[in-house]
């Protein structure tokens, strides 16, 4: 594993979301316990049909743990900052550039992307990654597969290296987070109230095509109507 510095309602049964995308309104319908006990938290990714939506609640939910861990209240969702996030980890994969600052010209800072959906907050935040979808043990040697086929470690063809769950995925990368210092103290930040969180998987064509998945982190204070 590497990490580089720098959303209609669903008829759903405790357990089971039943193959349906995540939605927006689906926050409210879970407490966090109950999400990730959630089947579809912990399957397997299919990289060609991720629930992009559901990955980005994990995000959330694993970001609030720690939050809660620390003494701090869990963050409010925002479906415009999810938005926000999720564009950003999109746009670095479909402009191939990896920063906090866009090669889309609407887009290119933090302010202008909060901006773009009118949102004027007391202060804002970012953190990005981008690290491998497997469950890799970072140092070993691996296999790379003929087309459809599986991922294995080079000392032993039949261990194989399984892609993320949405669960595992969230929690690796708000571990790599919470490991260095600058994105630690956004995370815990006590002036952040809001989140939104973003990914986005692509091809690693430098290592043999393995996925990737790019997270975003985007933070929101309160508004600054609030305090005029």
């Amino acid at each position: 594993m590497t990490l580089r510095i720098l959303p209609v309602l669903l008829f759903l049964f405790p357990n089971t979301l039943f193959g349906q995308t995540w939605i927006i309104s689906d926050y409210q319908r879970f407490t966090p316990q109950e999400f990730f006990q959630l089947a579809a938290v912990n399957q397997t990714i299919n990289y060609k049909k991720m629930d992009r939506g559901l990955l980005q609640a994990a995000m959330f939910f694993v970001t609030n743990e720690e939050r809660i861990k620390h003494g701090l209240p869990p963050f409010e969702h925002s479906g415009l900052i999810e938005k926000i996030a999720s564009e950003h980890a999109q746009d670095m994969v479909d402009y191939h550039f990896y920063s906090h600052v866009s090669r889309v010209k609407s887009k290119q800072t933090i302010g202008d992307r909060f901006a773009k959906e009118g949102l004027n907050l007391m202060s804002i935040g970012e953190n990005i990654s981008s690290s491998i979808g497997l469950q890799y043990q970072e140092g070993r040697q691996i296999n790379i597969p003929r087309t459809g086929g599986m991922y294995t470690y080079a000392s032993s063809s039949r261990e194989v290296i399984l892609p993320h769950t949405y669960l595992s995925y969230a929690q690796e990368v708000v571990k790599l987070w919470m490991n260095s210092p600058s994105h630690r103290k956004s995370i815990l930040n006590p002036h952040f109230v809001k989140l939104g969180c973003g990914a986005s998987v692509f091809g690693n064509r430098e290592f043999h095509n393995i996925p990737y998945l790019i997270g975003v982190q985007n933070f929101g204070g309160k508004d600054a109507l609030q305090h005029q």
